[in-house]
């Protein structure tokens, strides 16, 4: 038995084990949980299974440590759903957010290892790295939310501002600006409209400071502007990256078949790519829009929350996502200068994956949980629809009663 055929026979166990994953999640989940919401357990099974398909055809080893974490966390994640409808235990624990968020962040930035130019994750042994700004990304969105539930006024606002600088002011000394970014539209999603002019003022300020003190930024911006004007070194992914999505054209050149691997980290920032190239613009169009409806049903669960807590969390959470897929797409088609942040549930990475998981959890809680509220909400106007009526046929009949004497 050659070394083809090894493969071969690992990518049918792999697949089997992938199918038999699916099968269990669409069909135990609603057993165990029957309100919970089926359209974002599908489109989260959908993405999971073009991330393996990807994946396993980008680099078999990555594939398959993607699929033990997924199946780990899935089952962990049953769960969360019950945790969520303790909201008011989560609502009580705001500043404690804060400051674990910002240990974390400096942790980074005190021991991290250094990336292209930026300390994104720190190591843990020889294999395996901790990303701590994914999962500050979830503590940050409980924060606001504790905080501006409890009070909208004047105060709170100041301090929410401060602390969401301080977490990006870390995330800029780490040089991670593509999470910095997605932190502020975190805070801008969570807000009112008019401190949205504010707040892009702020970004606005912020990015022409990094783009003066930071080399790698100015390089990107430059690369951003015009990748061919180097496209041999500093402008090599990105030409790569257009090369690649032209290459496809609409129907893609089929699996197996283009050169996603000549683009650099391409099963983690630009699997974007991969995906144009070899399944092609429709498909890659149909992909967004599938991200699209995950968030619809994301502001629709927040529609549904009588808590403002929750209703907080499910936006800001919502927000998360869908910026990271823009700043991921736009780093990809150079629309935006690339910040190297992955795609959800699609790019290889052990954090992210845990971390997006952990998003699609809470927001299946917290739509468990707005369900009920619902059934409730009903069941009292129903009860006191009910009552009125009562009362009233009580009326009406004394009222005859009284008419039907007087005649006498």
């Amino acid at each position: 038995m050659n070394q083809q055929d090894i493969t071969e026979i690992g990518v049918i166990i792999l697949g089997g084990a992938q199918l038999c994953y699916l099968i269990v999640v669409l069909g135990i989940f609603p057993i165990i949980y029957p309100n919970i919401n089926k359209a974002i357990l599908s489109n989260m099974c959908m993405l999971l299974t073009i991330g393996f398909i990807m994946l396993a055809r980008l680099k078999f080893a990555n594939s398959i440590r993607q699929f033990v974490i997924v199946a780990v966390v899935t089952m962990l994640s049953l769960i969360v759903p019950y945790l969520m409808s303790k909201y008011e235990l989560w609502k009580s624990f705001t500043w404690i957010y804060c400051f674990v968020g910002i240990a974390l962040l400096a942790l980074v930035l005190a021991v991290g290892k250094t990336d292209n130019g930026a300390k994104l994750a720190i190591p843990i042994g020889k294999f395996f790295t901790f990303q701590p700004s994914e999962f500050v990304k979830i503590i940050f969105v409980f924060f606001i939310a504790g905080l501006l539930s409890k009070s909208t006024s004047f105060k709170n606002v100041v301090l929410s501002a401060i602390m969401a600088g301080t977490h990006v002011l870390l995330l800029v000394a780490s040089r991670d600006l593509g999470s910095a970014l997605i932190f502020f539209m975190i805070y801008v999603g969570t807000r009112k409209v008019g401190y949205i002019f504010i707040c892009f003022a702020g970004l606005s300020i912020a990015s022409v400071f990094a783009y003066k003190v930071f080399a790698h930024v100015r390089v990107r911006v430059s690369v951003w502007l015009n990748p061919w004007a180097d496209p041999g070194d500093t402008g090599f992914q990105v030409t790569q990256s257009l090369f690649a999505l032209g290459n496809g054209g609409l129907t893609g050149t089929g699996l197996y078949q283009g050169r996603p691997k000549d683009v650099p980290v391409v099963d983690q920032d630009f699997i974007f790519s991969a995906i144009g190239e070899e399944l092609g613009a429709i498909f890659a169009i149909l992909l967004l829009l599938l991200c699209l409806t995950c968030f619809v049903a994301f502001l629709n669960t927040a529609m549904q929350q009588i808590s403002l807590f929750n209703k907080l969390v499910c936006i800001g959470l919502g927000m998360q996502y869908a910026v990271q897929i823009i700043v991921t797409v736009g780093g990809a088609i150079n629309m935006i200068p690339s910040t190297g942040v992955t795609f959800p549930l699609l790019s290889y990475g052990g954090s992210s994956i845990l971390s997006t998981l952990i998003v699609f959890a809470i927001i299946q809680g917290l739509a468990i949980v707005g369900t009920a509220q619902k059934s409730t909400r009903r069941r009292v106007t129903e009860k006191g629809a009910r009552h009125v009526k009562e009362r009233r046929t009580q009326e009406i009949q004394g009222l005859d009663r009284t008419q039907e004497i007087k005649i006498r």
